[in-house]
């Protein structure tokens, strides 16, 4: 056998070894991983608002195939489509066996599924303050909140939450700063933005 007809064979062999690896260990979650270092963590399932709708259960089966499950008030409701839209182009290119035939297939939506998603991020979607109502954004606790909050994304309607929801919502917002490297204030300032929080709270 001649060394040239080894080098082929050889060749081959390495990448159906390359093909196999990354079918096995899941292409897509190699973009998840990517994908991760700028998404925050994601949320449980069962804490999704209305989780038995429709809508909460479309969004985990399809967004989970690649990222942790996002949380409808990461972004605002004028900025959910463009964000869904590219999510669902990158569905539709990996579904069956695009890409050459090296990723596995993932599930793309329907039009009817994905209008319903959208719906449900629009309806749960994040509220952003008008600075107009809240006289007080000034104070120190104000300022701590604004400062703070808007690290990440749009400063939210302090009403869109309950008292109770609002203790847990700073909690899990200061999780995940500390995730992404962002600056997290003392738990001093962090209690005055959850009385400020919770003082104009629904």
């Amino acid at each position: 056998m001649s060394p040239y007809h080894n080098l082929i064979i050889g060749s081959v062999l390495l990448l159906t070894g390359v093909v196999g690896l990354m079918t096995t260990s899941g292409s897509c979650s190699s973009m998840g991983n990517m994908m991760g270092a700028q998404l925050p963590p994601g949320i449980e399932s069962n804490k999704l608002p209305d989780p038995q709708s429709s809508g909460a259960k479309l969004l985990a089966q399809y967004c989970t195939q690649c990222h942790d499950l996002p949380s409808p008030g990461m972004h605002s409701a004028q900025a959910w489509p463009s964000v869904v839209e590219r999510m669902n182009q990158r569905m539709q290119m990996m579904s069956g066996r695009n890409m050459m035939g090296m990723m596995h297939a993932i599930d793309a939506p329907t039009e009817r599924e994905l209008e319903t998603v959208m719906a449900y991020l629009q309806k749960q979607a994040q509220k952003p303050i008008d600075r107009s109502q809240y006289e007080d954004l000034n104070s120190m606790a104000g300022q701590s909140f604004d400062k703070t909050c808007s690290q990440c994304h749009a400063l939210p309607d302090p009403k869109q939450h309950t008292i109770e929801e609002w203790s847990a919502v700073v909690q899990r917002m200061k999780q995940n700063m500390r995730l992404m490297g962002k600056s997290v204030p003392d738990e001093e300032t962090i209690e005055s933005i959850l009385e400020y929080l919770q003082k104009h709270a629904r």
